[in-house]
């Protein structure tokens, strides 16, 4: 997907998964770029309210990762089993 949102912007973490549930209908509980946790809907409001307005590479910046235009995103969705070894596949997200 083109991850670049309305304003020309790289998307934040909720327009990624506002694009997902629109899209395929999913709905995310836990988003990841390795082990990098971009969005998990288990934590509290605080940190669900700051991750959710973060652009996709702000955590990556702050974990100390490089720049990247790519983006390889796991994810896991409501009702299924986070450590299950059929999960779905990656989300490839591309940045302005």
């Amino acid at each position: 997907m083109q991850a670049v949102g309305a304003d020309g912007q790289e998307m934040t973490v909720q327009e990624v998964l506002d694009w997902m549930q629109r899209t395929h209908g999913w709905t995310v509980t836990m988003l990841l770029h390795g082990y990098t946790m971009l969005y998990d809907r288990g934590g509290d409001e605080k940190t669900r309210t700051r991750q959710l307005a973060q652009r996709l590479s702000a955590n990556l910046e702050d974990a100390g990762e490089p720049r990247q235009r790519e983006l390889q995103l796991t994810y896991v969705c409501e009702g299924e089993d986070p450590e299950a070894e059929d999960a779905r596949p990656p989300l490839l997200c591309s940045l302005p």
